[in-house]
């Protein structure tokens, strides 16, 4: 791990929150469509409105989820700077060792104290890199809930089609505003498993 993975973990943080907030109000914003057009068809598309319905709550929830997302990465950034100081201070140290013939006591407990901060902040980072990729599993089973919906959308568009109500070409446009929010998420995760690797956490 270094300084230049560290930003760029950063900037792709900061290209998720953007690109998933997009989609998930153009999310929102079509699923307000889908309900506008049942109350205009009354109950012939009722069974519509139940999947709009629950297509809105669930994109409301996932957008208080990638929220929380983003937040988490403020506390990794810290831990991760601090791993990399003490790493840094604890070169500058056996460097200093490593320049002298004679025992040196008290550098050499000073290099065993910042292995120990080390190690200490090293495991801290590592906890909040699990919990990290944890809640970004379960963001995506959110994602293929919300797909789950879609579908049961489509299925219901299709049986719907004599209403006139253009419900198919808002179903497919639902399922592609949720499919750019899997492929943004997917793309930062992996981003996340690289800075993992990389961070030598033995995660």
């Amino acid at each position: 791990m270094n300084l230049q993975s560290l930003m760029t973990l950063v900037e792709n943080t900061h290209h998720t929150r953007h690109r998933v907030n997009r989609a998930l109000r153009d999310i929102d914003r079509r699923a307000l469509n889908a309900m506008v057009l049942v109350k205009r068809h009354g109950n012939a598309l009722a069974g519509y409105g139940v999947i709009a319905g629950a297509f809105r709550d669930q994109a409301a929830k996932m957008q208080t989820d990638a929220q929380r997302l983003q937040q988490a990465v403020a506390p990794l950034v810290e831990a991760s700077m601090r791993v990399m100081q003490y790493r840094l201070y604890g070169d500058m140290v056996g460097s200093m060792l490593g320049k002298t013939n004679r025992s040196m006591g008290q550098l050499a407990e000073t290099q065993a104290l910042w292995q120990q901060q080390i190690k200490s902040a090293e495991k801290h980072m590592a906890r909040i890199l699990v919990q990290l990729l944890k809640d970004v599993e379960r963001f995506q089973e959110a994602i293929a809930e919300q797909e789950y919906v879609v579908t049961n959308g489509r299925i219901e568009a299709a049986l719907s089609e004599n209403t006139g109500a253009p419900l198919t070409r808002v179903s497919r446009e639902m399922g592609q505003a949720v499919g750019e929010v899997r492929e943004t998420i997917d793309q930062w995760k992996n981003t996340l498993e690289e800075f993992t690797h990389e961070s030598r956490t033995g995660l």
